[in-house]
């Protein structure tokens, strides 16, 4: 008999091995990463959380609109950023995912855009001490009087591939 067992094996594995390579730019391509350089972050919102009267500390709640304007699936793992308020800086905050397998983490999906949300607390110093007393006094009408602005960097992650984004935001 010509088909013997042996004879089929062979057959399939160089079947399966024409295949891959005949399928080879194609996979490559599904396992890049996309454009980083294409994905913008755009600091849409601040308000305030919450505000202690004792510490005078401020909680601020910060929304990052993620927008991602390629044909592939990405995701972050962690985007670290830098407040300023009317050009004084104010603190440094780190929205981490890495703990989260990549399933859970916020999904960057072609054409759309996705908002992350940070906390972050500011404590009076001698720098920040005259806004900090104006968000607390002015919390209804930060919009009018404060030029927000975050300077950072992320993580995006496809398949195999990671790359670090740097990103500058105004509002």
């Amino acid at each position: 008999m010509f088909f013997s067992k042996r004879r089929i094996v062979l057959f399939a594995v160089i079947g399966a091995l024409a295949l891959t390579i005949i399928l080879l730019p194609e996979i490559q391509y599904l396992v890049n990463a996309p454009d980083a350089d294409a994905i913008e972050f755009k600091l849409a919102n601040v308000e305030i959380n919450s505000i202690s009267n004792d510490t005078n500390n401020v909680e601020l709640l910060l929304s990052l609109d993620v927008y991602n304007p390629t044909d592939k699936t990405a995701t972050t793992s962690k985007v670290e950023y830098d407040l300023f308020g009317n050009n004084e800086f104010l603190g440094h905050g780190v929205l981490s995912y890495e703990d989260i397998p990549l399933n859970g983490r916020p999904q960057l999906s072609p054409q759309q855009t996705t908002t992350l949300k940070s906390t972050l607390i500011l404590e009076p110093t001698n720098s920040n001490l005259n806004l900090i007393q104006d968000l607390i006094k002015n919390s209804t009408s930060m919009r009018d009087y404060i030029n927000w602005e975050v300077i950072g960097k992320s993580q995006i992650e496809s398949a195999f591939v990671i790359i670090e984004k740097q990103f500058e935001s105004k509002l």
